[in-house]
This record gives structure tokens, sequence and C-alpha cells, in this order.
């Protein structure tokens, strides 16, 4: 009973991490490096982390604009509303 438990917390503390890593890693959409540790993105480290939360099939929080799209100039276009076909 206490190695499923054991397991458990582990398992929460490795996507805890992993999860951390994924904000922090995140690949610049102007230059196309890591904005933490400056390699091409991805970095090593975002891939880790993605492994962990696919083994746990989970998906990870995103954070919107993490890549900062401003800086090739992107921006939300609003979205055209049609009306249904009849």
């Amino acid at each position: 009973m206490m190695t499923g438990t054991y397991y458990s917390a582990s398992a929460e503390q490795q996507l805890s991490e992993a999860q951390r890593v994924l904000d922090t890693h995140v690949t610049s959409s102007a230059t196309g490096r890591c904005v933490e540790c400056d390699m091409l993105g991805p970095c090593w480290m975002r891939e880790n982390a993605v492994v962990i939360f696919s083994r746990t099939i989970r998906l990870p929080t995103r954070q919107p604009g993490a890549s900062q799209p401003e800086l090739i100039n992107a921006r939300r276009i609003p979205v055209a509303r049609f009306p249904l076909a009849s």
C-alpha cells in the first residue's frame, strides 16, 4: 500500500517540476532560442519535461504569450462569425 502512495507523490512532484521547466524554458517565436538557457530550441530540458507529461498521459498547463509572439509582430485576429447555412 505505501508503495502506491509513495509513487503517486513522486509522480506529482515530477509533473510539478516538469511544468516549471515548461513554463521557464520556452522557445521564442522571434529567435527560435530558449528564453531561459539561450540554446536553439526547444532545448533538452524542455524536451525532457515533455517526455514526462507524455508518459503520464497528462497535458501541461499552457501560458498564452509565453513564446513572445509580439517580437515578430504577431497579433490576435478576431474570429469572423459567419451565419450558419440554412
